[in-house]
């Protein structure tokens, strides 16, 4: 690693052959926030007022210094895994960044999915305002990295030939922003009639048919009789010798009957006292938010320990918690700070969300 100023530097990502200017991954060792830095670049960078490009907030010997929006994560990381809309939204972002730019005369002379950070819907874009000698505006750099991300989907992009004809300039931006837009609201626009259908489906219970009369009738013909008592058959004949034959008292007959049923009652009862006092504990039910981790190259192996976690949540800091490649469990939604260790490499530092339904990638160094 190395120093520079206050922000740690990792290492050199890897850019496409040509030009001087390189690009490191780092840390600002005071605040965690990542960084990337630009070098050589002299002079001062450019205050930028675009909502898409990483805000440069430091320059020191001969380097520029961008700030990574917290939760950010590489967008090569992401390849083949982002849905269309998404993936729709982002270039929305950063081809108006683009005419941002022209419009200002303000170079963009690399693109690469390294240098496009993404979070959720948003899309922003580093190094704008570095000079590269053989471009102005990197259009098709921006169009190989659309390629790149989308991977075995871009193919069936319904907007890709509007967009392909917009950096080669045989599209406008109005034409191209409207296709777009219309491909994001698509999902929207099509769960509206089924709502519209299920609405009128309440009234079905007045148009449906009446019931049957004969069953109605059947219905309303009186219950059949109960059957009759037993009869009950009373000796009152004297028999030789003479002696007088008795029925047992009613009323012992109900006590014993009583006393026949609720015994067993009891005995029931009492057993599920019983269960319920000595029943083992219930086991406690499984919490987490599980994370996937995968590395490129996927072959190496690696540890994985907590750095930062957020508010309330119980992991161990610092402390090597599972291997990778491999599931991770964490205990809180939100944003954690990890640090994967592999033999022999460079540790990588890298703010991931929880819960992340995607994955983790991690590009080992």
């Amino acid at each position: 690693m190395e120093s520079l100023g206050h922000y740690l530097l990792r290492g050199p990502l890897a850019l496409p052959e040509g030009g001087a200017t390189e690009v490191y991954e780092g840390q600002d060792v005071r605040t965690g926030i990542e960084v990337l830095a630009f070098r050589p670049c002299s002079g001062e960078p450019p205050r930028l007022a675009f909502a898409q490009a990483l805000p440069w907030i430091d320059h020191l010997e001969q380097a520029w210094i961008a700030e990574v929006p917290v939760g950010a994560v590489q967008a090569s990381w992401l390849v083949g895994q982002v849905e269309p809309v998404r993936l729709a939204q982002w270039v929305k972002q950063l081809v108006g960044l683009l005419e941002q730019a022209r419009a200002q005369d303000i170079p963009i002379g690399r693109i690469i999915p390294e240098l496009i950070w993404v979070r959720g819907s948003r899309a922003w874009l580093g190094g704008v305002g570095v000079e590269v000698p053989e471009q102005r505006w990197d259009f098709s750099g921006l169009l190989q990295a659309i390629r790149a991300i989308a991977k075995e989907t871009y193919p069936t992009l319904p907007w890709r030939e509007v967009l392909e004809g917009y950096l080669t300039g045989q599209v406008g931006h109005a034409q191209l922003l409207e296709q777009l837009e219309a491909f994001i609201a698509a999902p929207e626009a099509e769960v509206a009639p089924t709502a519209q259908e299920s609405a009128p489906t309440e009234p079905s219970s007045a148009a449906s048919p009446p019931p049957n009369k004969s069953l109605k009738v059947e219905q309303e013909e009186p219950p059949p009789p109960p059957p009759p008592p037993p009869r009950r058959i009373r000796i009152e004949e004297r028999l030789e010798p003479p002696f007088e034959v008795l029925e047992p008292p009613q009323t012992s007959r109900r006590a014993l009957l009583f006393w026949l049923w609720l015994v067993p009652l009891f005995l029931l009862l009492g057993g599920v006292g019983l269960w319920w006092r000595y029943r083992p504990p219930p086991s406690p039910r499984a919490t987490g938010y599980p994370v996937v981790f995968r590395l490129e190259p996927s072959a190496a192996r690696a540890s994985l320990a907590v750095l930062e976690a957020p508010e309330g949540s119980a992991m161990p800091l610092g402390v090597e918690l599972a291997e990778l490649p491999g599931e991770v469990t964490f205990d809180r939604p939100g944003i954690y700070r990890i640090r994967v260790r592999v033999p022999g490499r460079a540790p990588v530092d890298a703010l991931i969300e929880v819960p992340n339904p995607g994955g983790v990638t991690i590009q080992l160094r």
